[in-house]
């Protein structure tokens, strides 16, 4: 019998014949062979999640990996971690296990089997990580995150095998970190929805050279890998920035080509210039937060213009907004400040790449400016940046309680829309047109004194008087009365001309200082909307209108837009209903829409939002434009809301709907030349707060049903679901039409400055 320890089992001979002797038959394990260093290492955490176990799209991406042909490279190596997915399509990967896979030209071979783990946890992160250091040494090192992702505030990587566990951005740097061990990631990329965040781009400093980010919703099939390993394969010498550049272009490449919904942007971000970015936006968060206490609806109006990326409707978005965009709206209170955090964010941004249709909102890198997701994850943005300490961190946490806190029992029901303008069959009316008449009389009638008859009524009002800065003593009508004392006249003629004052006993003089003129111009405007006590009087400092924030509509824009959206109208009905606020409800307000709705047995249809809203923040006048038409999808009404302009006049839309049985969007974009086209659906954002990746194609014979809302007597709400709509041979176009004949109601959607909306009283009208 052979004794532990003696010489013959250390000789191989020996053992191989004491086996031979004895009976026994089993395989010796080879000796490890020392791991050489390679040219790069490419590491695939692959938390295959829902998308996998319902759609197979993480074996689809490593089929595109094992193409590409860099599994036979001999100087690249690409090792996978796999697991999160309750079910894989392809390769027999464990449903239950995390595994470890090397690529090869055949496939993924099986290196180690990991045990039961969690893809959400950082500890198995890091076990990866130092396992594919330690495997496959390399010069450089190259690392894919692939799942969902939530932005900053809900991570990424949620594993469904375990309660949807996900990593928080706080446990991603401790799973980089104590994986690395001192080593460093030239690239780290991540495939994955919203993850392009100044929290999270910060944190990389240190940990790898380069990023690789989306500011949008990733696309379901995810990086093109073919198109970016392929290369790499081929010239593993290719530099760190170019291949993250790679990865970029043949993503945003790959949606070009209508692969998937065309919406697509990715970004690299070098770590180096991440400190100075962080100290500019610490600067930039301590001035907003201050702007906050002093002036919350400022900034929330502020907040109101910028697009959310992954924004659909209600509190869908991610809340993070573009930096450069935001730098841009507040550069009026915050011009040092937003300049800085410009300046440093462009020069982190060493390369960026966007689809066409929203090169307009997605430069480069997003900043977390909470507002529409307040309402329903206060308590899960607090949680995630309460417990941090710098300036960013306690600004997002007080603008959260400020929005959250900053409920108000707007008066809604008190205001009831009125006709400001109507021109039906050429017959205008409305209280526009009451006083259009009381300047022209029946010589002119609107369209014609428009153009023919003095142009711009409110710059000059060109008659047969002349103007009203000259003639005052000689004119009659109208201008009686104007060469009376200031009081005087403007008692004579209500409050029309208030605040004529300055002028209307001065000489005669045919060319005013411009400053004069204007001044006078505004006084006209808000003598003509507002001639109450409880509204802003010219000279009265009103908080609402102040550099950046917002201006006073000014009667040209309200006369040039009105004029333009009516006579492109092919509606017989073309209004425009208003209504003014008191001071107390404008100090509230955020933004305002007009609403379209039907009364249905007990209950009223909201069909949404329509035509063009214009606040004048001076005056508290809110006027809504409306031409009788509506979009419409296969002949019936759908609720189509406003999502984003973009630079070439196009605009995008989203539609709710069912769609074979699942609620969903339908991503809609309007040219600028009129022509619309269905680029897909998506569902939007699941009960994780993770966005939903990609969208579906609209093929034949699929089933839509529109989606709007129902209210009841008591103000429950329920889902409303309008007619079926089968998508045809041929596609469906979003058309506007005039809305079938019926009996409607209209009022305004006052939102205030936490998020809730307040419906007015309603007025009847009839098509």
């Amino acid at each position: 019998m052979l004794r532990r320890g003696g010489s013959a089992a250390k000789n191989p001979f020996c053992l191989l014949l004491a086996a031979v002797l004895f009976g026994l038959v089993f395989v010796l394990p080879a000796p490890a062979a020392r791991a050489e260093e390679q040219e790069v290492t490419i590491l695939v955490y692959i938390c295959g999640s829902d998308l996998e176990s319902k759609e197979g799209e993480a074996s689809t991406d490593i089929r595109e990996m094992v193409s590409s042909g860099i599994g036979s490279s001999g100087e690249v190596t690409v090792l996978l971690a796999t697991g999160g997915a309750s079910r894989w399509s392809g390769y027999d990967i464990s449903a239950r296990n995390v595994q470890y896979y090397r690529l090869e030209k055949s496939g993924p071979v099986l290196l180690k089997d990991a045990g039961r783990m969690s893809m959400g946890d950082a500890k198995t992160l890091s076990s990866f990580i130092t396992f594919g250091i330690s495997a496959a040494p390399a010069k450089r090192y190259i690392m894919i995150l692939w799942d969902h992702g939530g932005g900053p505030v809900y991570g990424l990587c949620n594993d469904e095998n375990y309660r949807d566990e996900s990593l928080s951005l706080k446990e991603l740097k401790t799973g980089l970190t104590d994986g690395l061990k001192g080593n460093k990631l030239d690239i780290i990329g991540f495939d994955c929805c919203l993850m392009n965040c100044v929290d999270l781009c910060s944190d990389l400093y240190g940990i790898a050279d380069y990023s690789v980010l989306s500011q949008e919703l990733v696309s379901g099939t995810g990086l093109d890998y073919d198109g970016w390993m392929q290369p790499v394969a081929d010239d593993p010498q290719l530099s760190s920035e170019k291949i993250a550049s790679l990865i970029a272009d043949t993503y945003v490449t790959d949606n070009s080509k209508g692969r998937e919904a065309t919406t697509a942007t990715m970004t690299v971000i070098a770590s180096e210039k991440m400190p100075a970015v962080m100290q500019a936006a610490n600067s930039f968060s301590g001035a907003l937060a201050s702007l906050v206490e002093s002036n919350l609806a400022g900034v929330v109006r502020l907040r109101e213009q910028l697009t959310s990326f992954g924004e659909f409707l209600d509190e869908d978005a991610s809340d993070l907004v573009d930096v450069f965009d935001m730098c841009d709206a507040f550069s009026a209170l915050l011009p040092k400040e937003s300049g800085e955090l410009k300046q440093a964010a462009q020069q982190a941004v060493c390369y960026n790449c966007t689809t066409g249709d929203i090169a307009a909102y997605a430069h480069g890198l997003s900043f977390f400016l909470p507002y529409k997701t307040v309402s329903s994850d206060r308590k899960e943005i607090l949680d995630h940046y309460t417990v941090q300490g710098d300036s960013y961190s306690a600004m997002v946490s007080s603008m959260t309680t400020q929005v959250a806190s900053s409920g108000y029992a707007m008066t809604a029901s008190s205001y009831s829309p009125s006709n400001f303008y109507s021109n039906t069959n050429d017959s205008c009316s409305g209280s526009f047109c009451d006083i259009w008449n009381g300047y022209y009389g029946d010589s002119c009638s609107f369209d014609d004194a428009y153009d023919a008859c003095g142009g711009n009524i409110w710059s000059g009002l060109n008659t047969s008087c002349g103007s009203i800065w000259d003639g005052f003593s000689s004119c009659s009508g109208i201008w009686s009365g104007l060469d009376q004392p200031a009081p005087a006249a403007t008692t004579s003629v209500s409050g029309i001309w208030s605040g004529l004052e300055e002028t209307g006993n001065e000489p005669a003089a045919t060319e005013p200082p411009a400053q004069t003129a204007s001044a006078a111009l505004n006084n006209i405007w808000a003598g003509l909307l507002n001639p109450g006590s409880d509204y802003y009087q010219p000279g009265e400092e009103n908080q609402n209108v102040q550099p950046g924030v917002s201006e006073a509509a000014t009667v040209d824009d309200v006369l040039e837009t009105a004029d333009s959206y009516f006579s492109s109208a092919s509606m017989n009905a073309q209004m425009i209903y208003s209504i003014q606020l008191n001071k107390q409800d404008l100090n509230h307000l955020a933004s305002a829409s007009g609403v379209l709705s039907r009364q249905e047995g007990d209950e009223v249809i909201r069909f949404g939002n329509m035509g063009a809203t214009t606040i004048d923040w001076s005056t508290g006048l809110i006027l809504s434009m409306f031409d009788g038409s509506w979009p419409m999808l296969g002949n019936q009404m759908v609720r189509a809301e406003y999502l984003y302009g973009e630079e070439n006049g196009d605009v995008r839309f989203v539609i709710p709907a069912r769609i074979n049985g699942l609620k969903m969007y339908l991503l809609c974009n309007r040219a600028a030349d009129g022509k619309t086209e269905l680029i897909g659906a998506t569902q939007g954002y699941d009960a994780n707060g993770f966005a939903i990746r990609g969208s579906i194609p609209l093929e034949a014979g699929t089933t839509v049903y529109p989606l709007f809302t129902a209210v009841s007597a008591d103000g429950t709400e329920r889902e409303y679901q309008g007619n079926e709509i089968v998508i045809p041979e041929e596609g469906l176009e979003l058309t506007w039409e005039k809305i079938p004949d019926g009996h409607y109601q209209y009022c305004f959607g006052l939102t205030d400055l936490s998020g809730r909306v307040h419906y007015t009283n309603s007025v009847e009208l009839q098509f």
